[in-house]
């Protein structure tokens, strides 16, 4: 009975890690966008988007963006598995 134990408490343990694991690589800075979306810079200079409701979404690298304050900036990567796995991470009990 006692390596069940041991079993079941080393798969929490590792479930566990693994959603730190996708908190430290997490978002540098976040840009809003004139149209409500957010723009998530991770910290490798990858981008991930969010529209208005909280949604990630696709966006086709080197896309221009227009910022709140009028500044452009180009799409680098498309990191939505990354974005949303985040988020996933964050919802959870």
């Amino acid at each position: 009975m006692s390596i069940f134990k041991a079993v079941v408490g080393l798969s929490l343990l590792l479930s566990g890690l693994s959603a730190f694991a996708v908190d430290r690589e997490g978002i540098e800075k976040s840009v809003q966008l004139k149209d409500g979306s957010t723009v998530h810079v991770f910290k490798d200079g990858k981008m991930a988007m969010e529209d208005k409701l909280g949604r990630p979404y696709r966006m086709k690298p080197g896309q221009m963006m227009q910022t709140t304050d009028s500044q452009s900036m180009a799409m680098q990567g498309d990191e939505v598995a990354r974005l949303s796995n985040g988020q996933r991470a964050h919802m959870r009990p």
